[in-house]
């Protein structure tokens, strides 16, 4: 499976892409790392820019094996970290993900997340 994240955040910072690549054989690491990721936010341990790229490669892995829905992904994604769980600067160098993703078990998806992070102020003011 690859996973090409490529990453706009502010106008005042540079886009750049991330490469998730691995084998079938190799998947446990990949899951692995997810778990020790949710483990350092129960710690209240921030994470940085790669980690939390990581965290979102694969949460929307595991939701397309589950075959939910390219919308599923998009409005669930930014459920899962808020600003004070990253490193300061992480919500605004991830503006907008673009994420293509090629797998042999399904067509390639691309899937495009607009402010992931959302602050806790944006969540306020939705309920």
């Amino acid at each position: 499976m690859k996973i090409i994240i490529h990453v706009k955040g502010e106008d005042d910072n540079r886009p750049f892409t991330k490469v998730f690549d691995y084998e079938k054989s190799n998947e446990f690491i990949f899951f692995d790392s997810m778990d020790i990721m949710k483990n350092k936010i129960s710690r209240n341990l921030k994470l940085n820019i790669n980690e939390t790229l990581a965290l979102f490669a694969g949460f929307i892995v595991v939701s397309l094996n589950e075959k939910k829905s390219i919308n599923y992904i998009q409005k669930n994604i930014s459920q899962l970290l808020l600003s004070h769980q990253v490193l300061i600067g992480v919500p605004e160098l991830l503006r907008k993900l673009t994420f293509l993703v090629t797998t042999d078990f399904f067509t390639d998806k691309e899937i495009i997340i607009e402010s992931p992070i959302p602050s806790e102020s944006v969540l306020r003011n939705l309920h």
